[in-house]
């Protein structure tokens, strides 16, 4: 049976579930560029008002697009992201239905700005270790906080679709991470046991969905965890190798 190892530990798991932004994808620039496409929704299509509105609320400098790194645009799910554009709205005047109606067709625009000029790069070193694990015979998915249509269209572009047997996004659960609903979503659409689960993230809810769905193991990964203190987020490489 193929294995992982993890800081000298060793597993035997059936499925890996990863992260993608700032696990498997390098998003040091992909927000920005989301928040430049969607401050130009907004001005294009509302008022430059609005969209400066929508940058202070969501995390946005408009000045220098540089991204609040706790912030919404780069934290929040998809939903909770549209309702802080609905509020903007709402403030502008919007009653709340038409807003929400109105932020869903902004970020729809501002998809197809991002789809159009921003190509999402994959971290050094990751196209080679998910071949590994492939190779291995170990089942891959994706858990993220993302939406699973845009999640999809990333992989797509940068060619790995296909490793991947699930994608579960926060608009296919109840309650994103750091519940473990889409953990345990994407197990049972694979038809894995939890316990035969191993989960990779990047950041400190991704490791208490993991344990709180209760895998087999949790590991963090050095790209952007700065939270060293906390011992769910200490930093973990793994290695695949196959047992003899």
């Amino acid at each position: 049976m193929p294995s992982i190892e993890i800081n000298g530990n060793k597993y035997s798991p059936e499925l890996i579930l990863f992260d993608v932004d700032g696990t498997l994808v390098d998003d040091s620039h992909r927000y920005s560029s989301l928040g430049k496409a969607r401050y130009t929704a907004f001005k294009e299509n509302v008022s430059g008002r609005a969209a400066k509105q929508w940058a202070r609320l969501a995390g946005v400098n408009p000045e220098n697009w540089k991204i609040d790194p706790t912030g919404p645009i780069s934290k929040a799910p998809r939903r909770d992201d549209l309702a802080i554009a609905g509020a903007a709205l709402y403030l502008e005047g919007f009653n709340w239905y038409d807003a929400r109606e109105k932020a869903e067709e902004l970020y729809a625009v501002a998809d197809k700005i991002q789809s159009e000029t921003f190509v999402p790069e994959l971290y050094e070193g990751v196209m080679e270790k998910l071949e590994e694990i492939n190779e291995a015979g170990i089942k891959m998915g994706i858990a993220t906080n993302g939406e699973s249509g845009l999640t999809d269209e990333i992989l797509v572009g940068l060619g790995i679709r296909e490793l991947f047997k699930v994608i579960i996004g926060a608009d296919k659960v109840e309650k994103s991470k750091p519940a473990p609903d889409m953990v345990l979503l994407a197990s049972k659409e694979v038809g894995t046991s939890i316990e035969k689960v191993v989960y990779v993230g990047d950041q400190p809810t991704d490791i208490r969905a993991a344990i709180s769905a209760g895998t087999l193991a949790s590991v963090a990964v050095r790209n952007i965890i700065e939270e060293a203190t906390e011992s769910i987020s200490s930093v973990a490489d793994f290695i695949l190798f196959k047992e003899s």
